[in-house]
Parts: C-alpha cells; sequence; structure tokens
C-alpha cells in the first residue's frame, strides 16, 4: 500500500541529525510537503533540490551510470541530500554530525514507500 507524503516526510523528519525534510515536485521545484527546522529556507532549498537533480540525472546518462538515484552535497553547516523518484525527490538537510548513511537508508525508504 501506498504511504501518505505526510507519513514518508514524518519518518524522514525523525531520523537523528535530520534538521529538515522535504518532498519536492521535480519539474516545478517547490516543496508538495515540508518540515524545515527555523532558519532553512525551504523555498531556496525545493528549488536547489530540482535543479540539482536535473542536471546530475542529465550527465548521469551522458557518462553511462545508469539512472540517478542520490545526490548528496556536503557544505560548511551540513549536508544535503537528495533522492530522485521521477517525478518526487526527497530532500534531507543535516546537521554536521548526523550519521548520513543512516539519513541515506532512510531517504531511499521513503521513496521507496510512496510507490509501495
Amino acid at each position: 500500500m501506498r504511504k501518505s507524503y505526510d507519513d514518508v516526510l514524518d519518518r524522514l523528519s525523525r531520523v537523528a541529525g535530520v534538521r529538515g525534510a522535504m518532498l519536492v515536485d521535480a519539474q516545478a521545484g517547490v516543496a508538495i510537503v515540508a518540515e524545515m527546522a527555523e532558519g532553512i529556507a525551504g523555498p531556496a532549498v525545493a528549488a536547489m533540490a530540482a535543479s540539482l537533480v536535473k542536471r546530475a540525472a542529465k550527465a548521469s546518462a551522458s557518462a553511462k551510470f545508469g539512472a540517478l538515484r542520490t545526490i548528496q552535497l556536503e557544505a560548511a553547516d551540513g549536508t544535503l541530500i537528495v533522492a530522485n523518484h521521477g517525478d518526487i525527490v526527497a530532500v534531507a538537510v543535516t546537521r554536521r554530525d548526523a550519521q548520513l548513511g543512516l539519513v541515506r537508508v532512510e531517504i531511499r525508504n521513503a521513496v521507496e514507500a510512496l510507490v509501495r
């Protein structure tokens, strides 16, 4: 059974170290649902995530890497992890001390739950 967007977002948001999570319309670059900590610019993160996925998917196809699954962008204040699922992109914004392996597992589970 397909999980609701809110259920998927809630599970991802509960991972230790996650400061924000959202499901983004990949074409429009806008959040479908979001739960972000204060100080995180949700609309900017949504637009950036969609743009990253579009560009990285093209590059991945050109390099014959196959379909794009996950992107990880590390910055001074944390990490952005984006999982591609066609029309929907799952996004997690983490603190620097987050266990990124766990976040990557949960973000993949999140996009897979959207089709089950």
